[in-house]
């Protein structure tokens, strides 16, 4: 008897552990690699994802910074690339100035807290002006600044209405000059730049 319900146990836990399996509704963002194969469930990939940690990142090439779960973080991915666009080093190089004088850039984000956005400017013209505007549409404010080759900030955003912060720096000589966006060290928010630069 005793053997017969042993029998039957194990069979019911086979059955349970035979019906477990990943939810295939995971979205785009990253989550840890499982210890035993499969790691990741199909359309997702076992990565490292650059500090030493092993994620599931989808194939999908749907690939946000944070988390699905509460705020909802624009998937600004196809800007931030793969070394991220958080430092003057991997600053997301912009055709201002260069082959354009102005461009603008939406569905962006802040994202996950403590995240930084960099654009990199090539200054080609001396004495030219140089003016990055930052604007969302709620939450909290999305700051600016406009820093020079080595990093340092040239000049910091100033309210620009609402919703929307400016920062502007004049007779700026040739070179190369960043952007750079970011908030308080608690704050996501999705947010547009514009980058201007003129005589």
């Amino acid at each position: 008897m005793r053997s017969a319900i042993l029998a039957l146990s194990l069979s019911s836990l086979a059955g349970v552990l035979g019906a477990c399996g990943y939810n295939p509704d995971l979205g785009g963002a990253p989550f840890l690699c499982g210890a035993n194969e499969p790691k990741c469930p199909d359309g997702y990939e076992c990565m490292d994802d650059g500090t030493s940690k092993l994620v599931c990142l989808s194939t999908s090439g749907n690939v946000v910074d944070a988390a699905t779960s509460g705020f909802q973080c624009a998937d600004d991915s196809i800007l931030e690339g793969a070394g991220k666009n958080d430092t003057i080093a991997t600053a997301y190089a912009t055709p201002v100035a260069t082959q354009r004088p102005d461009i603008s850039f939406a569905g962006l984000a802040i994202c996950p807290e403590g995240d930084k956005d960099t654009y990199k400017i090539d200054v080609t013209v001396a004495n030219s002006n140089v003016e990055v505007i930052t604007s969302w549409d709620a939450g909290m404010p999305i700051s600016v600044s406009l820093l020079n080759g080595s990093g340092a900030s040239i000049n910091n955003g100033t309210s620009n209405g609402e919703k929307s912060l400016r920062a502007y720096a004049a007779n700026l000589p040739v070179g190369t000059y960043y952007a750079q966006a970011y908030a308080s060290a608690t704050t996501k928010n999705n947010y547009k730049i514009a980058i201007k630069v003129g005589q």
